[in-house]
């Protein structure tokens, strides 16, 4: 069910996903959709559970792998990071229409920007150990910056995800590391 609203999500919005389609579409009967979730918003509040649980997976992925070069570190989280955004489209789509209905949607929308602004955090300043890094970096900007990224980017699918990955790695990396510093 869960990649079944994901598709419809994408596909059709929140609001014009209904319960009916969800079931339909998983091939299980409506009262099969009910013995699982209550409502379409906890089935939306799954799926952000679970789009989350990823991006603090790598999250921790990141911070306890510092054998990578500084470059090649920043890329692979970005393109993880990515690619985990990109198989929640759906789930992002529904979530930013449910959010603008919903006064504590948009509560909990603001407390997990905030989280997500903190995991990035946490990685630049583990990046910012590295021989080379600049000693100047706003991390808390730069963090919130990075942050509001990748949830708009969430929105969209992107026909070329290398140029954004590459152009987000060559963001971040200068303005992390002195130019030459750390490979």
């Amino acid at each position: 069910m869960l990649q079944a609203a994901l598709s419809l999500f994408a596909e059709r919005g929140y609001e014009a996903t209904t319960i009916e389609e969800i079931a339909h579409q998983a091939g299980v009967a409506v009262g099969g959709f009910y013995q699982h979730f209550a409502s379409k918003q906890q089935l939306l509040l799954v799926l952000m559970d679970s789009f989350l649980n990823g991006v603090e997976d790598l999250s921790q992925q990141c911070t306890a792998d510092n054998t990578l070069e500084a470059r090649s570190a920043i890329e692979q989280a970005v393109r993880q990071r990515l690619l985990i955004d990109w198989a929640y489209v759906g789930a992002y789509r529904a979530w930013r229409e449910a959010t603008a209905l919903n006064g504590e949607l948009r509560a909990l929308h603001a407390q997990l920007e905030q989280w997500t602004a903190q995991q990035i955090e946490h990685m630049l300043h583990t990046l910012l150990q590295t021989p080379g890094a600049r000693k100047d970096v706003d991390v808390t900007s730069l963090a919130w910056v990075v942050s509001l990224l990748f949830w708009r980017l969430a929105e969209v699918s992107l026909q070329e995800p290398d140029t954004i990955v590459s152009t987000i790695t060559y963001m971040l990396y200068h303005a992390l590391f002195i130019d030459g510093a750390a490979y």
